[in-house]
């Protein structure tokens, strides 16, 4: 799960410019998921969830990877590669990053 979820946050490809050159850009990885990574091993996030709660070295990873989650929905964002409305609701709903209510 680990590996998963380590990932670089981006690439660099290069694709044609104006002048039919080519130029080196840099392009975002796609932001690893729970979802995604229960789908690749076959089973549920309910299973994951699950996994946490029985075994304490899978919580230990799992938070890990909710660490590296959170590190690149930050770093991608503030580098202009997500809009900003969808990384607020990411945000809120993949991380612990949510408005306290007063």
């Amino acid at each position: 799960m680990f590996e998963f979820f380590n990932i670089p946050h981006t690439y660099e490809k290069y694709v044609p410019d104006r002048n039919g050159s080519e130029k080196l850009i840099e392009l975002p990885n796609i932001l690893p998921t729970f979802e995604r990574f229960s789908v690749d091993i076959g089973v549920s996030t309910d299973i994951l969830s699950l996994w946490c709660k029985e075994h304490k070295e899978f919580l230990r990873v799992y938070k890990q990877c909710q660490a590296l989650q959170k590190d690149m929905l930050n770093d991608l964002a503030l580098r202009g590669f997500y809009n900003a409305t969808y990384t607020a609701f990411a945000a809120k709903n993949l991380t612990d990053m949510c408005k306290e209510s007063s």
